[in-house]
């Protein structure tokens, strides 16, 4: 795929972020951390150039512009991205660039190979660069604002899907009860909770107007109570949990559990925040019947 290398480096990087969102960032996103936005010209597709600029805005005002040039090589979802790269510090040779994705716990180890250098001069100063496009390539990840549904308005973490697994509502508290069946009766004979979706002996979901609450069957020598009460959890859609969660993690939250797809239509995760509660954080990735996993929708 990648001819042999006259001089070559490798970089080695560990972000907080998900294969899927690096992925994203090196095909289809260099305007939102490297190229300047209005200049990228770009397709992800193998074999067709593309064209970007970066820029340079020195201390006496002045900008200076660095074009930079291309072609996709190979492109595997999530995995690896491998593309041509042409500028003025390659001399104008065309060097070879791969980026391999491998997941690990809390984000990914992301491994940098730039090929093709003419000499070790071009090839120590790539280096050198790379790890600070890296470290601002997850300073500019971290910073964006996820997407809303009104550009108008200041951005929100909340832009769910639509799932008929899960309830519309954006803020889900999840309670757990030792009688499942009494809680949501309890539910419903006081608040006027209405009965969603139930999976026999595991979990009810419930609305309120336009509000939702999820009682969970709690056995209390698995779980034991913290504070004196059945363990509890927020649960947060969210439009990129990826970006979501490594901004958690970056903010002193502690991850119980990696960005994961689960079967009812749904990629969460877990983290705790620093005053210690519990959020889970939902991504709608498609519409599931909730009869192919097991719940019985009610209403």
């Amino acid at each position: 795929m990648i001819s042999s290398p006259i001089v070559s480096l490798t970089v080695v990087h560990r972000s907080p972020f998900s294969p899927s969102t690096l992925y994203r960032a090196w095909t289809a996103e260099w305007g939102t951390w490297f190229a300047e936005p209005e200049s990228v010209r770009m397709q992800a597709v193998v074999g067709v150039p593309f064209h970007f600029e970066v820029a340079q805005r020195l201390e006496d005002g002045t900008v200076s512009r660095h074009p930079h040039y291309g072609r996709f090589l190979e492109l595997i979802q999530d995995s690896m991205v491998a593309l041509t790269w042409v500028t003025r510090g390659t001399a104008g040779a065309e060097t070879t660039l791969m980026v391999q994705f491998t997941p690990d716990a809390d984000g990914t180890n992301l491994i940098l190979t730039h090929a093709g250098f003419t000499t070790e001069a071009a090839r120590d100063h790539h280096a050198e660069a790379w790890r600070m496009v890296l470290a601002k390539q997850e300073e500019q990840l971290l910073a964006r604002p996820v997407e809303s549904d009104d550009a108008a308005t200041p951005r929100s973490a909340s832009a769910p899907g639509s799932n008929r697994s899960i309830p519309d509502a954006t803020f889900i508290p999840v309670r757990s009860y030792p009688d499942l069946d009494a809680a949501v009766t309890w539910l419903h004979d006081v608040l006027g909770c209405r009965e969603r979706l139930r999976l026999p002996g595991h979990r009810v979901q419930l609305t309120l107007g336009n509000g939702a609450v999820v009682a969970v069957a709690w056995d209390a020598t698995a779980s034991p109570a913290t504070g004196g009460r059945p363990p509890a959890t927020l649960m947060v859609r969210v439009s990129d949990i990826d970006a979501t969660y490594a901004r958690a993690l970056a903010h002193g939250a502690t991850g119980l559990s990696a960005p994961a797809d689960q079967p009812y239509g749904e990629r969460q995760a877990q983290v705790r925040d620093p005053a210690g509660h519990a959020w889970t954080l939902t991504q709608t990735i498609e519409d599931v019947d909730p009869a192919t996993w097991g719940g019985l929708l009610v209403t």
